[in-house]
């Protein structure tokens, strides 16, 4: 897969530019706050052997977890894009097994998103767009954040980014047809950017059963941040039947900082955003917030709509959430526990409302990882039919030289890490020696088997996992 920096111009700007006026964030009770306690019970897999991808098994019948030796090479398959930087946010299937990469592309001039498809044995879908396509968004050497995706029924393929020409920001959407090119019954030419306030940086996207879309990120004036969720027709055009003309807006506190970094959409419509907060003087803690289908601040959930997770008392990061069929909700990112001078793996599970910790769940509600003592993520959820819990992520040791190696993890829906599941539950892999690799996306092949995507050095990598 190649492709020079001439067949990536900037789109055309004939894109709906679309605006609002500033609105306070939705006001209420305090949101409700939950203490998680000392990890007197980690799981410290410190001690597990890194997996080579060069080196999986070759197994005929490829066991839970281990590497499908008929995917990619070894069960692992790695692309590379000349003349630009792949960073991989999104890895989606489709109902045939295609699988379907996003995220941010730069070059030394530009940057913007990309997508690229590849068949379900992990080849080059040429059928679209030859394999991969562009649009860069602005000039300059941008650091734009994630760019999700989600899927539509009909293959569209709907991203989620940030338009960053280097001082103040907008939200954008871009919406590709199956075959790979700029959807042009979507905005204008395929694109919709969303200027609501100074600086605002898309961070997911979801499509709803009746096509509407929701895009969530944050919005700062240049003072504090805020969480907002805004909603759109099928076509692109805001829609103002959702909160206060079409987004809503929650900040925990009065000049709080507050960033988003996943959505869940849940079966009643509901809609689920869980992010960092934090006050000046004060270090970041967990927060989710939940809307009704209207948009309006969900009052059954947590203290008023919204929810605190407070670990170790001090540094939190959350990255992923992700809810059950019985309307539990599973929270995934990390935490720097100061005893121990690290950062655990953590994943929380909560009762449907948001108001304690599942205890059915590891007993309390709360499991610890540790692969080593330095940084250990976790920046991905998905559950399986089964109920299982799949979580990707990655991993810093300080004996691999800081580089980070990535991480698939399985847990029983009790909690415990699954032992049938290769590594006992959990292991990490380089996609080539000494690549610095880290997860962004799990789906799952019609046949149940686990197709996980991130980046290691520079490359796009996927690979294929017994289920």
């Amino acid at each position: 897969m190649s492709m020079s920096r001439e067949n990536m111009p900037l789109l055309a700007m004939a894109a709906l530019f679309l605006s609002a006026p500033v609105t306070t964030a939705f006001a209420g009770a305090a949101p409700l706050t939950l203490n998680a306690g000392a990890p007197s019970q980690v799981v410290d897999l410190s001690a597990s052997s890194d997996v080579a991808g060069s080196d999986p098994s070759l197994a005929s019948l490829v066991a839970p977890g281990d590497f499908d030796p008929s995917f990619g090479a070894g069960g692992i398959a790695l692309f590379q894009v000349s003349g630009a930087t792949l960073i991989p946010d999104s890895v989606l299937v489709q109902p045939d097994d295609r699988i379907v990469v996003t995220g941010n592309v730069r070059t030394s001039t530009s940057c913007g998103v990309f997508a690229s498809r590849y068949n379900a044995d992990g080849t080059i879908d040429t059928t679209f767009a030859g394999g991969l396509v562009t649009t860069m968004l602005s000039s300059g050497a941008c650091n734009a954040p994630p760019a999700r995706a989600a899927l539509q029924p009909d293959g569209k393929i709907v991203i989620a980014a940030t338009r960053d020409p280097g001082g103040a920001t907008d939200f954008a959407l871009l919406r590709y047809t199956a075959s790979g090119a700029l959807d042009t019954t979507f905005g204008a030419g395929g694109l919709v950017i969303y200027n609501y306030v100074m600086y605002d940086q898309s961070r997911d996207v979801v499509i709803q059963p009746d096509g509407r879309i929701l895009l969530s990120g944050t919005s700062s004036n240049n003072t504090n941040n805020d969480f907002v969720v805004a909603r759109f027709t099928s076509t692109g055009a805001l829609d103002g039947t959702f909160g206060a003309g079409g987004r809503s807006v929650y900040g925990f506190a009065s000049g709080s900082n507050d960033s988003v970094t996943d959505m869940a959409l849940q079966p009643d419509g509901k809609v689920l955003v869980v992010g960092l907060t934090y006050s000046t003087g004060t270090l970041p803690d967990f927060g989710l917030v939940r809307f009704t289908a209207s948009g309006a601040l969900d009052s059954t959930f947590g203290g008023g709509g919204a929810l605190k997770i407070n670990v170790f008392g001090s540094t939190d990061q959350p990255q992923a959430v992700a809810v059950q069929t019985d309307g539990k909700i599973l929270v995934g990112g990390n935490a720097y526990y100061p005893a121990g001078s690290q950062y655990y793996m953590t994943l929380f599970r909560l009762n449907a409302n948001g108001t304690a910790f599942d205890t059915t769940f590891n007993g309390t509600g709360q499991v610890f990882i540790s692969f080593g003592p330095v940084y250990n993520m976790i920046s991905q959820l998905a559950i399986q039919a089964d109920g299982k819990i799949v979580a990707d992520g990655y991993t810093s040791l300080t004996a691999r030289a800081n580089n980070y190696d990535a991480a698939l993890l399985r847990f029983l829906p009790t909690g415990g890490l699954d032992s049938s599941f290769l590594g006992g539950g959990a292991f990490t892999f380089e996609g080539f020696t000494n690549s610095d690799d880290r997860g962004a996306g799990i789906g799952f092949q019609s046949d149940g088997k686990i197709i996980e995507g991130g980046y290691s050095g520079g490359y796009i990598r996927l690979s294929r996992h017994g289920n």
